[in-house]
């Protein structure tokens, strides 16, 4: 299979992921997700799975069961039946077993935390080397040298572990992109045909844990951040993103990764 076509392929299920994750409100059946998929009912269920890790309504329970917990955490939920009608079960009853079973623990278990930022940490980064793609366009679109960057390792048959994504913004963090969207190298293992090879920026960073999203903070916020945290200025140079999750297709509020922003010298 071409790479260009695989990677139409892994968009056509990352199109069904957000449209799970926008609709987890309603009810939603595998043929209309399939429908969104292009593709039959049993095949899009196959291929689905293989992908994400699970099956499209395996993801929808999750999902549900993984928004009421946070809820409960943020303390935005006054009864237990409220959240199970919301995650579309009919009765308490039902929703407390799903919980139990996705999480060890009953509903009335969980407490209302407060959610403390992880500390802007400094760090030095050596010259790793890269394998990446290279793309320009708006940030709404930078998703697609993403996909073809995963059907490049897929298709040479590179397992999940060994891959390590990264971003690098050559341009900053302005609308319209410039990046190279980069696996490092060492854990590949083998050079994959068709990714150009480089090196991360070497030098020290600013590094910021970002949950919740793929966007990050606006730049005139970072540098009031990192000046408070770390009593440093950002410096000349190209912000890197370090992907942290592991499985495929995470929701919106499931992405996470390190913002790298380079530091003028002290």
């Amino acid at each position: 299979m071409r790479v260009d076509t695989y990677a139409r392929k892994l968009a056509r299920l990352r199109k069904v992921a957000q449209y799970i994750d926008t609709n987890l409100h309603r009810p939603l059946s595998l043929d209309e997700l399939a429908e969104i998929a292009h593709l039959s009912r049993y095949h899009f269920e196959r291929v689905f799975h293989a992908y994400a890790g699970e099956t499209p309504l395996l993801r929808v329970r999750r999902l549900r069961l993984t928004y009421a917990r946070q809820r409960l955490e943020k303390g935005m939920a006054s009864s237990v039946t409220e959240l199970a009608l919301d995650a579309g079960y009919a009765s308490a009853e039902a929703f407390s077993r799903a919980f139990r079973a996705q999480f060890g623990l009953a509903p009335s278990a969980v407490k209302p935390q407060t959610s403390i930022p992880e500390p802007i940490r400094v760090k030095n980064l050596p010259p790793t080397p890269i394998q990446f793609l290279t793309f320009q366009g708006r940030f709404d679109e930078s998703i697609e040298p993403f996909e073809k960057l995963r059907a490049h390792a897929l298709l040479a048959g590179i397992a999940r572990e060994r891959r390590k994504g990264w971003c690098i913004h050559l341009d900053g963090l302005a609308d319209k992109q410039h990046i190279q969207a980069a696996l490092l190298a060492e854990p590949l293992g083998t050079r994959i045909l068709g990714l150009g090879q480089g090196h991360l920026p070497a030098g020290e960073y600013a590094v910021l844990r970002i949950e919740g999203n793929h966007s990050g903070p606006l730049p005139e916020d970072l540098e009031e951040r990192i000046q408070e945290s770390t009593g440093r200025h950002m410096g000349e140079g190209h912000v890197l993103r370090r992907f942290l999750n592991t499985e495929y297709l995470p929701a919106a509020f499931e992405k996470r990764f390190d913002l790298y922003v380079p530091l003028a010298p002290a």
